[in-house]
């Protein structure tokens, strides 16, 4: 009987480990969990301020922070046939009042935490940790 106790103790303990597993932040684990995906108007509005042309916003992924879908950024998409609009740092665009989305931040080497960006914002668009 204590044996049994026992094995279904050392079980309850392991399931519990591994649902603790299952809820971590996918964020922690590199994903883009702190992040939403917005809305046909939003990624083509981000998409003209980031500037680039028509034919790259098929390799271009735009995303909202979750904490704040005001902010957005703009990331290459790391396949071959994407190679000619490649890019590397990061991007943090701000909806105005006006509803028009600015870029407010864009760098590959700075500090954290960067100005004028909220912390959890930073942490959503994977700015700074």
């Amino acid at each position: 009987m204590a044996r049994s106790r026992s094995s279904r103790s050392l079980l309850l303990l392991t399931l519990l480990a591994l649902g603790t597993i299952a809820v971590v932040p996918a964020r922690s684990l590199g994903s883009s969990a702190g992040t939403v995906t917005p809305t046909g108007a939003e990624r083509a509005a981000i998409l003209k301020a980031f500037g680039d042309p028509k034919a790259a916003a098929p390799c271009l992924v735009v995303r909202l922070a979750a904490s704040n879908r005001d902010y957005g950024t703009v990331g290459f998409r790391g396949v071959r046939s994407c190679q000619r609009w490649a890019f590397n740092g990061v991007n943090v665009f701000k909806r105005n009042r006006d509803n028009r989305w600015k870029l407010i931040f864009a760098g590959s080497g700075y500090r954290c935490p960067v100005a004028r960006i909220p912390r959890l914002v930073q942490r959503d668009l994977g700015v700074c940790p």
